[in-house]
């Protein structure tokens, strides 16, 4: 199987550096029009299956990428990481590595637990490696998602800190799985 991943496009919380979470925060018109500059190369990738999280934002990108050309299969396991009260706070005021921390495995401040987190993303990449062994699969989702998917698929970082993970917006990352 061939994983394409795409990070949704830009929001006003992305401008802002803010914790969107399970908020259902809109893509601003520059997010829209730059997904919509992405058909041409989602295209060429000729992909069977397209997955996107429920959250706005995401499912707006996979339509605008994909040109409305492929049924989006909504899956509940792609939404973005429960940031619990941290929500609308400033990256910079949250203590990521302890968030991220797969031992200490808080849930302090109602965040979803990382280890929760990590199963649900888990599950999702074994359920569509086998029905979709030989296919090519495009997921538009979220930061902490394609993290945990790159986790999971690519390299590790040395010291296991996810933070340390850049996932930018609209770039397509490719996985043979």
């Amino acid at each position: 199987m061939i994983l394409y991943v795409v990070r949704h496009g830009k929001t006003q919380w992305n401008l802002e550096h803010r914790c969107q979470g399970v908020s259902d925060i809109p893509l601003t018109d520059e997010g829209r029009q730059e997904a919509s500059k992405l058909y041409p190369l989602v295209k060429q990738l000729n992909v069977d299956v397209v997955f996107s999280s429920p959250l706005s934002r995401a499912y707006e990108t996979a339509k605008l990428i994909v040109n409305n050309e492929i049924p989006i299969n909504i899956d509940d396991r792609l939404t973005e990481r429960d940031w619990g009260m941290n929500e609308g706070m400033k990256i910079d005021e949250v203590d990521q590595y302890d968030c991220w921390d797969v031992i200490l495995n808080t849930n302090v401040q109602n965040i979803e637990r990382v280890q929760d987190f990590m199963k649900r993303i888990s599950e999702f990449i074994e359920d569509i490696k086998s029905k979709y062994p030989n296919s090519k699969v495009l997921v538009v989702a979220h930061s902490a998602v394609l993290r945990v998917i790159h986790y999971l698929l690519g390299t590790i970082p040395e010291d296991g800190d996810l933070t340390r993970i850049n996932i930018p917006n609209l770039r397509v990352i490719e996985y043979e799985v």
